[in-house]
């Protein structure tokens, strides 16, 4: 297709050829700062005393992280790959966190692109700051929709009653009639979700609740998404899922996709009519920490090493450091691995696939 002729906005998947893409961006990024419950229950316990306001993450960890991402950058047009980067702005001053990772932002479905209800008070003018720039671009195509986040007015109460019912080592669930205690570190009184909960696989949109997901927020989101398109709840083990799906689950291309043992089962999974044929397989290896020199993962946990981006059905960028993985997707399923420095990304909150919003994949 001439790029002239290439839609602004359309994908319906995970793994179809990438045409048009976001890709964050790291300087100035900060540690994000809510309330202590839902740092307990979403953060690394070593590192909790970092998520406070106005704490910049490392200087060096920061330009090394915007290298890795300008390099990505650079290899993705390289692949013919429209490629669109967020403005520059200063997390730090504004009391925000980062603009490296757009998939917790926007997802695309169809024609439409989709804003997040962040259930995060720091993330709540993310998308003001640093993106309008593109939703601007984006809408000037007639075929293109845009859905921004509702606006809340006056008081947000997503934390009420919550503040002092929740630790990180708690058991999660939620319940939409609250019928039970609800130990999410968010309650159900407003639509919230980040979109990297969900993950699209044709007409079905898989996703999960979280932390940062409510089940106002699966009804909002089924709500705006284009007429013929259903939400889907995934169960998973919500001890261990804290927030976002795509450390969970890796759909490679149609009909095979990896998923983590202990926070998903192949039952569950089953469950779905959209993977009823699909091969599914348990990713087998135990991500390691990285030692020093490696940077500290300050925000994930190791299994970040899934969250992986399709060019298309046949090649993923894989972290560079990454081999055990990359080497089992290249001989088990024939998978070419491209692999690429993203350490320091990881190191302020994400992958390949965190860090980007897939505009457009043409089947």
């Amino acid at each position: 297709m001439p790029p002239q002729d290439m839609p602004f906005i359309s994908a319906d998947d995970e793994w179809s050829p990438l045409k048009a893409v976001i890709v964050g961006r790291a300087e100035h990024s900060a540690f994000p700062s809510e309330p202590a419950h839902m740092m307990a229950a979403t953060m690394r316990k070593e590192y909790l005393a970092e998520f406070r306001p106005h704490n910049p993450f490392p200087a060096d960890i920061l330009e090394k992280a915007q290298q890795e991402l300008d390099n990505f950058a650079a290899v993705l047009e390289q692949y013919g790959v429209r490629v669109y980067r967020p403005k520059e702005t200063d997390w730090l001053k504004v009391g925000g966190y980062t603009g490296a990772m757009p998939r917790d932002t926007f997802m695309t479905v169809g024609n439409t692109l989709i804003e997040s209800p962040f259930a995060w008070r720091c993330r709540r003018d993310e998308v003001k700051l640093a993106y309008l720039d593109i939703l601007d671009q984006l809408s000037s195509s007639g075929s293109a929709r845009i859905c921004r986040a509702p606006m809340i007015v006056g008081q947000d109460t997503i934390y009420d009653g919550l503040a002092n019912g929740i630790t990180g080592d708690q058991p999660n669930g939620d319940q939409p009639n609250g019928d039970q205690p609800n130990v999410w570190a968010i309650n159900n009184s407003r639509p919230a979700f980040d979109t990297a909960d969900f993950m699209r696989f044709g007409k079905t949109i898989i996703g999960q609740l979280s932390n940062v997901t409510n089940h106002k927020g699966v009804q909002y989101l089924q709500a705006v998404v284009p007429e013929g398109y259903t939400i889907e709840i995934l169960k998973t083990d919500e001890g261990r899922t804290t927030r976002h799906i795509d450390a969970t689950i890796l759909p490679l291309r149609r009909g095979l996709m990896v998923y983590v043992p202990g926070r998903v089962t192949e039952e569950s999974i089953r469950r779905h009519a959209v993977f009823r044929d699909w091969e599914l397989h348990p990713y087998p290896f135990v991500p390691k920490e990285r030692p020093p020199p490696s940077p500290p993962i300050f925000m994930c946990s190791p299994w970040l090493a899934v969250n992986v981006l399709s060019l298309d059905e046949r090649r993923v960028f894989v972290e560079e450091n990454n081999v055990e993985f990359a080497t089992w997707v290249k001989e088990k399923f024939g998978m070419e691995p491209i692999l690429l420095p993203f350490q320091h990304v990881n190191s302020i909150g994400g992958s390949f696939h965190c860090s980007t919003t897939d505009l457009v994949r043409l089947q």
